[in-house]
């Protein structure tokens, strides 16, 4: 029973023969029941790309988690990639700890990817959790089998269709509930939000842990509503404008190979996505106030990374040139944390440098299985001190990043882009950028003073040094397995 959905009179009553049966009891512990978990992530959603930060960009109800929760407003991936991010996002951990550094697929050197890692739905499942995912997984192969810790499991068959049907926004799918294959046709972000909701709405006494993963907004930018298509195509290009350029070569992906002939069509389908994505949140959001489940449930809605939808004239992540990029853009993630008042103080804006694998910590702490992080080698920091309303001066001075061979740090300001050769004696290759100056990060720019460079090398060396593992080490990445067919590193 949940003592903070009682009546008033009905709390008293109860507290007063807790007191005298049980006199160690406290009021903390009558008021902290087990939170619910309800973890939203959309794929290749840019920060840029939410109303909170454009109100041209339609988003009432993600808005509504922001300013009645927690925005973090710098928060990024550890790689700006969907398998790699995903990995880190399930283990708290660096892909240069995990292993996961690009796209997996069925046609990579490996199976389980994530075979020794300890995934936080296992920690879930382990402290009296029902856990369920919703929608892409993608941090293994084999995407129809449930991974551990999982007692529901609705993701994709790749078996049954290519990898491009996962991503269809509408039309016919091929799912696998729990690991039997179907079909499903119509909207799939209606069904991943209805199949959520049946989740929640099972017969057990247990606190759910629910990971609901769209694929939306991610290519292909068709088939999205018409209604909500229609209704950005006369100011996309004022959101994103067309053109524009930077000193990396674009990749030639299949995302730019469509966007770049119809920049307005393409960016009016990955915004209307994006709206689509918020009216499932306000579907979840109904679901648990109309079941008196939301006041004990903490929200968190966020992305595995960023996207570039125009922006340096580039379409997609940081596989979207060549070299791979660690640009804002793409690094750049939504990060909204909305909950109890016992664990979350609402209305905050915060500027801490957090990084989507501080998610794992955070979770674990606010299960109260804090015990279990004594084994933790991640670099994840639990997000409760800030969610609280703490003043914590010094949470991180930098931000790290990797993709492959390629590594970044950043102060805020001065940027330090590295890309290590595959000859191990060759000496890295070095870009710095500003990130103050008007241009971006369309070119490089010249180093800062000798003492800002060897502070941002210093901790670029130091990070690694700490987290890295020498089987699993981004700079040797050409002599790590295949993780898809045709993989290439530059």
């Amino acid at each position: 029973m949940n003592l903070v959905d009682l009546p008033l009179f009905l709390k008293q009553f109860y507290l007063i023969l807790l007191f005298l049966f049980f006199p160690h009891f406290t009021w903390a512990a009558a008021t902290s029941a087990p939170p619910n978990i309800l973890i939203i992530m959309t794929d290749d959603q840019g920060r840029w790309s939410l109303g909170e930060y454009d109100d041209r960009i339609v988003t009432p109800n993600i808005d509504y988690l922001a300013n009645n929760g927690v925005r973090f407003d710098q928060a990024i991936t550890p790689t700006p990639v969907c398998s790699a991010a995903r990995a880190s996002f399930y283990t708290g951990r660096l892909a240069s700890q995990h292993g996961v550094h690009g796209v997996i697929s069925k046609n990579g050197d490996r199976d389980d990817w994530l075979e020794n890692e300890r995934l936080i739905s296992e920690i879930l499942d382990e402290n009296g959790y029902r856990v369920g995912l919703f929608g892409k997984w993608h941090a293994d192969t084999r995407d129809w089998k449930p991974a551990r810790g999982f007692h529901r499991w609705l993701s994709y068959d790749e078996r049954a269709a290519s990898w491009i049907n996962s991503y269809q926004h509408s039309g016919t799918v091929h799912f696998s509930r729990d690991g039997t294959p179907f079909q499903y046709t119509g909207i799939q972000a209606r069904y991943i939000s209805e199949s959520t909701v049946d989740f929640i709405d099972e017969n057990d006494e247990r606190p759910f842990a629910a990971f609901v993963n769209y694929v939306e907004p991610h290519w292909p930018f068709e088939g999205l509503p018409e209604r909500l298509v229609s209704f950005y195509r006369d100011f996309a290009n004022e959101i994103v404008s067309a053109g524009d350029t930077s000193s990396l070569q674009g990749a030639g992906n299949l995302e730019a190979q469509g966007a770049k002939a119809d920049h307005v069509e393409k960016l009016s389908q990955y915004l209307a996505a994006v709206t689509l994505v918020d009216e499932q949140v306000g579907h979840l959001l109904d679901a648990l106030e109309g079941r008196n489940l939301l006041k004990n449930t903490l929200i968190i809605f966020t992305s595995d990374h960023g996207h570039l939808t125009g922006q340096y004239g580039l379409y997609g992540k940081g596989n979207a040139t060549i070299p791979q990029n660690l640009y804002q853009d793409s690094i750049n993630i939504p990060l909204i944390v909305y909950g109890p008042k016992r664990l979350v103080v609402p209305g905050q804006v915060r500027n801490d440098f957090v990084n989507l694998y501080d998610v794992f910590p955070t979770l674990v702490e606010v299960i109260n299985a804090g015990p279990q992080l004594k084994d933790y080698d991640g670099p994840g920091k639990s997000l409760l001190p800030l969610l609280r309303g703490e003043r914590v001066t010094a949470f991180r001075n930098f931000q790290f990043a990797e993709y492959g061979n390629t590594r970044m740090v950043h102060s805020g300001r001065w940027k330090l882009v590295r890309y290590y050769q595959k000859d191990a004696s060759s000496s890295p290759k070095d870009y710095w950028y500003d990130l103050a100056h008007p241009l971006g990060e369309r070119f490089s720019v010249p180093p800062p003073s000798k003492s800002q460079q060897l502070q941002l090398i210093g901790a670029l060396e130091k990070f690694f040094e700490t987290y890295e593992t020498k089987e699993h080490s981004g700079r040797r990445i050409w002599d790590l397995p295949r993780q898809r067919a045709g993989q290439v590193w530059h």
